[in-house]
């Protein structure tokens, strides 16, 4: 989900504003070179920020596809495109890990897989994948630490995982891993079907569905940062936007480097009338990106 700067862009260069539609309508393959078109073509900084945003979410939600398809490699090349435009999303990182261990990568997947827990240190499913990736390429011991580490914190059915680690004990390690995945998406697969149901929610103006949907989530899983941010874009459009705040102040203290999070936030605290507030999240985005154009620019204001 895009920032809360969604539709500033518009007007400015007929590309962007032909890929936002077809972006709108979910036709995310024909966005994607409209996108990259706005992106070489136009120095709007605006534009450049939001194209580039607008495009990472492109290859990411094609890459979704991808995974649902069963097309691992075409599934790992668009998240890997997502992150090189957004490397601050956790999840993109994971669906990345995941393609490469589906296709048997086990360094790309552990090395993806990495970049995910470094964004956010708490993200329980991306370490279980760690651990079972390290099963999988023979780390038979370290992998299983990994994963009884995290499979608590995860819910995954303690019994299950029983009976998948003693297949392995038993020398049927293939079976083994095809248990523990199974594992691994019973644990997952309801959220996510509640996250993609609150972005479609959010993308047709169902504000009140989308609020209820990230909630559910948060509920059962408290420390999903991306979640916490969603639900804060959706309180802002609602008109609340101290509610807001605690959203994406609970997003950044969950994951401190979640640049989408602070500068939604500093956001929120200027609409609040907190400048100064508003001025230290700017501050912190530019010391975890020194190139960030928007949150210089900011500040730029802020200080004239």
């Amino acid at each position: 989900m895009a920032s809360l700067q969604r539709f500033m862009g518009v007007g400015k260069h007929p590309a962007y504003d032909e890929a936002l539609r077809y972006y709108e309508e979910e036709r995310f393959s024909e966005a994607i070179p409209l996108f990259e078109r706005a992106l070489q073509e136009s120095d709007d900084p605006t534009v450049q920020k939001l194209a580039s945003a607008y495009l990472a979410e492109s290859y990411a939600k094609v890459g979704y596809k991808r995974i649902n398809q069963g097309d691992w490699e075409r599934a790992y090349n668009y998240f890997t495109m997502a992150t090189d435009y957004s490397p601050q999303y956790a999840d993109w990182w994971y669906q990345a890990g995941y393609a490469a261990y589906k296709q048997g990568n086990y360094e790309d997947a552990l090395n993806t897989l990495q970049k995910a827990t470094e964004i956010n240190p708490s993200f329980a499913r991306a370490w279980f994948l760690i651990g079972l990736t390290q099963y999988a390429s023979g780390q038979r011991e370290h992998g299983t630490e990994t994963m009884q580490r995290w499979a608590t914190q995860l819910g995954v059915n303690p019994a299950g995982f029983e009976r998948a680690l003693e297949l392995g004990r038993n020398g049927q390690v293939a079976q083994a891993c095809q248990e523990l995945e199974k594992l691994l998406h019973s644990v997952e697969d309801n959220y996510a079907e509640y996250i993609r149901w609150g972005d479609e929610a959010y993308q047709r103006g169902d504000l009140q569905t989308a609020e209820a949907c990230f909630r559910h989530v948060l509920n059962a899983r408290p420390n999903y940062a991306d979640v916490r941010n969603r639900l804060g874009v959706v309180l802002t459009a609602l008109g609340r936007i101290e509610e807001a705040v605690d959203q994406f102040v609970a997003a950044v203290r969950i994951n401190p480097r979640y640049v989408e999070a602070h500068i939604n936030l500093a956001i929120a605290y200027y609409e609040l009338g907190y400048e100064e507030q508003a001025k230290a999240h700017y501050q912190q985005v530019l010391e975890i990106d020194p190139n960030h154009r928007v949150a210089r620019e900011a500040l730029q204001k802020l200080a004239a």
